[in-house]
């Protein structure tokens, strides 16, 4: 009985130093994280803001997904639906406070607009290549943010056209 005494006390002296760690890097990689996708069935034309309100899109609203996640794949009837709503919650690592941030997105499309905590902070149509963003001006530092991205104009089977977030969504910092 000692002897599991003993490593329990072990356990817990290790346990703190292997749980916390120093963030040495300028990127995070949005992938790593929860996101929710939800089809926005009730979605008006000419508004862009989800028709469920901020309040339960921040919660959880939709299917829980890993990025890369392409909308066909999880909603295969995407026939009926025009816009689609992919959501994280992140925290930047302490050492980044005061940095300049941008977002950057790796093949999303084909039309999306960008929400950070529930300001518009860019857009963009048909670009099959890389976007970056600053957000700067409205991301947090010390608390949760939340992303928000609006996916509307689904093209369904047509050859180079995206559909949804096909790559990695990443967050970098510059001194």
């Amino acid at each position: 009985m000692r002897k599991v005494h003993y490593l329990f006390l072990m356990l817990l002296m290790v346990l703190p130093g292997s749980c916390s760690h120093k963030f040495d890097s300028d990127i995070l990689g949005l992938d790593f994280y929860q996101w929710n996708l939800w089809e926005d069935t009730e979605a008006e034309m000419g508004n862009d803001l989800p028709s469920c309100g901020w309040d339960d899109l921040h919660r959880g609203k939709g299917e829980l997904v890993r990025i890369p996640a392409p909308i066909e794949e999880h909603f295969p009837n995407m026939e009926t639906t025009d816009i689609y709503w992919y959501h994280c919650r992140f925290t930047l690592p302490e050492q980044w406070e005061g940095r300049a941030i941008s977002l950057v997105l790796e093949d999303a499309g084909p039309h999306i607009k960008l929400f950070l905590n529930q300001e518009v902070v860019g857009s963009y149509q048909n670009e099959e290549e890389t976007f970056e963003i600053d957000v700067s001006e409205v991301i947090y530092y010390t608390r949760d943010n939340h992303l928000s991205i609006r996916v509307s104009d689904i093209q369904v089977g047509e050859p180079g056209k995206l559909n949804g977030i096909t790559e990695t969504i990443l967050v970098k910092s510059k001194e």
